[in-house]
């Protein structure tokens, strides 16, 4: 998030390196002049009391050498978590990055981190930390966003409580079972983009409605719901080839918005990123379309234009950010999800989530509608004749085949009608959103592990004042140590990424893929809520904490319960080997980059450690076989 490093005028190289020392004498002075604090202490019942050594002061943490200028810009933005962890290892749980000008501070000890999430903002802020941001990314100016921010928060929570989950997890549900209809039986694909459309078209049409993803109202489009959401907003499928073309347009813009995304935040200037420009241009009008043609009623995204009276020529760029935010980390921790389960290691885990979601569809009614004859066989019918063996000749490669297989799929529905052979009945499907809504199932934790183990690797506030970050060694509450000096205006940062593989917050085996573990152990405790309010859990700080944490968060969990307990049930899965993998250890240094954490074996493609804001995406694509499942 180079982008909020921006705000202060950049000093010359000689004058920021001088800045520590600077610093620790000013600290000194202030320190000394106050005296130093002594304590009493006693050992046992009779002992007598003595004088303890003074406690040094606190000082800045030691600055990472850099270039002149740049400082570690360029070390940061080609290395990510990679060089984060080199940092850490060389300098301990505290130290400071220049990034063109703007000194940034990196905290790692529990004790800093529990003070991050609880400062008041007279101390850490982070409305600074996010103006320019949103600036530069959505174009929403700070005077119109940061006045509104609160309230924003504030809608989305209410909007998305859980006594809602089962409403919008079921329209939710009809958007991919309507994708999943139009899946062959069997085949080859390539999991990381199928993952892309099948999340992003469902999401965007749950949350942002089917009249904007299909650029056109649904033909059975409805302003009611039915009292489970199932019935709301027409079928989930579009009505013709140009509302399939449309949602394409819009998925394309949005991934090629999402890769610009962080050198958009950062200080270079815009013209450098012509793709980026189009991309956002180019969403921001299909939501002021929409958003004139009164599409977002009846939405969430309609509900939040309510609650927050935004003046209408910036509404399109809140919806963007709504949209940005509902995307962004939700397709990559869908694919981690699956892909985690899918490993030879985890087998146990795969089971119990398939077996749970069997319970879930048995318990709620009917066994299976029709074609079972087919499912058995997973072979896909082709009713113009045309065999498996001519569709093999056609296609070249495996996405190709995967491609012609989907199209004769279509055409089998368009022949028998789309309702031929429901993947589910309306009383499984209600019994599959329950399970996706429940916070104890297996599927629930394995999601969680999957998105501790793949974080982002940056969160930020902006020091409002000088203040003292305790960095002791973690073991609980008032950990001995002097703290670090943080001096106003530095930008204070966490790493989730890097902390949620650190012992002392996950005791047992941080790097393995564990859904059955402890939560995060911060403040001398496992419990959700113990020392930090919404920090905690497996997941830990993967959902931010304090009063800024996630608003969609309950809704987020349920999404990826859905959509990986569904793809486990209905579908076989198999990883096929992948090509020119990359030998251990021969990406960027560092322990980070050797092993990925919960894929020791590399079965999977490597997180991208380059990436910092989000979700990490895979860096590689990630073949597998699926057929459908004999249920």
């Amino acid at each position: 998030m180079i982008g909020l490093l921006t705000e202060s005028n950049a000093p010359t190289w000689v004058a920021a390196a001088l800045v520590p020392v600077l610093l620790g004498i000013a600290a000194w002075a202030l320190v000394h002049t106050r005296g130093v604090q002594r304590e009493n202490c006693t050992t046992g019942a009779g002992a007598t009391g003595f004088t303890a050594a003074p406690v040094p002061p606190p000082l800045p943490p030691p600055l990472v050498p850099g270039l002149p200028v740049l400082g570690s810009a360029l070390a940061l933005g080609a290395g990510g978590a990679a060089f984060l962890e080199r940092c850490r290892e060389q300098h301990g749980d505290a130290f400071t990055l220049r990034l063109l000008g703007q000194r940034m501070t990196f905290v790692f000890a529990p004790p800093a981190l529990e003070r991050y999430f609880t400062a008041p903002d007279s101390e850490l802020t982070f409305g600074p930390a996010v103006q320019q941001f949103t600036h530069r990314v959505f174009g929403l100016p700070p005077k119109h966003f940061f006045s509104k921010h609160a309230t924003m928060l504030q809608a989305l929570r209410h909007l998305l409580v859980p006594a809602t989950l089962p409403q919008h997890t079921a329209r939710l549900l009809r958007l991919l079972l309507a994708r999943l209809q139009r899946w062959p039986a069997a085949g080859q694909l390539e999991l990381v983009g199928e993952m892309k459309t099948l999340v992003f078209q469902a999401s965007v049409g749950a949350l942002l409605g089917e009249a904007f993803l299909w650029g056109e109202q649904p033909q059975s489009c409805s302003t009611e719901s039915s009292h489970d959401g199932s019935s709301s907003g027409g079928g989930g499928a579009p009505a013709s080839a140009a509302a399939a073309a449309h949602a394409l347009g819009l998925q394309q813009d949005f991934f090629a918005f999402e890769e610009g995304f962080e050198l958009a935040a950062s200080p270079l200037p815009h013209m450098f990123q012509p793709k980026f420009l189009a991309a956002r241009r180019r969403l921001v009008a299909a939501l002021r379309r929409s958003f004139c043609a009164g599409y977002f009623m009846g939405t969430v995204a309609g509900g939040l234009i309510e609650a927050c009276g935004l003046p209408d020529r910036f509404v399109p760029n809140m919806l963007l950010a709504v949209l940005w935010a509902s995307q962004a980390n939700a397709v990559p921790t869908a694919f981690w999800a699956l892909g985690f389960l899918l490993l030879p290691e985890n087998r146990q885990h795969m089971q119990a989530v398939v077996r749970e979601a069997a319970a879930a569809v048995e318990a709620a009614g009917a066994a299976f509608p029709g074609g079972e004859a087919q499912r058995r066989s997973g072979e896909a019918p082709f009713p113009n004749g045309r065999s498996e063996q001519r569709l093999g000749q056609q296609a070249e490669q495996p996405s190709q085949l995967w491609r012609l297989r989907q199209e004769q799929q279509q055409q089998q529905e368009e022949h028998l009608g789309h309702d031929a052979s429901p993947l589910l009945t309306e009383s499984q499907q209600r019994g599959l959103v329950a399970l996706a809504c429940d916070r104890k199932s297996h599927v629930a934790a394995a999601v969680a592990e999957a998105m501790r183990l793949r974080s982002f690797s940056i969160d930020v506030r902006i020091a409002a004042a000088d203040c003292v970050l305790p960095c002791g060694d973690g073991a609980g509450p008032g950990s001995a140590g002097p703290g670090v000096l943080v001096q106003k205006g530095d930008v204070v940062a966490i790493s989730p990424y890097s902390s949620h593989l650190d012992p002392r917050l996950y005791a047992h085996q941080p790097a393995v893929f564990d859904p059955k573990r402890e939560g995060m152990r911060l403040g001398g405790s496992t419990a959700p809520h113990a020392a930090v309010v919404g920090v905690g859990g497996v997941p830990g700080l993967s959902f931010g904490g304090g009063k800024y944490r996630c608003p969609g968060r309950h809704f987020a969990e349920s999404e990826l319960c859905l959509v990986t307990s569904l793809l486990l049930l209905l579908f076989e899965w198999q990883l096929l080997p992948r090509e020119g993998a990359p030998a251990p250890g021969s990406s960027a240094a560092g322990a980070l980059s050797a092993v990925p954490p919960g894929d020791p074996s590399g079965l999977l493609p490597p997180p991208d450690l380059r990436k910092l804001v989000g979700i990490k995406v895979p860096a590689g694509p990630c073949w597998v076989q699926c057929s459908r499942r004999s249920l």
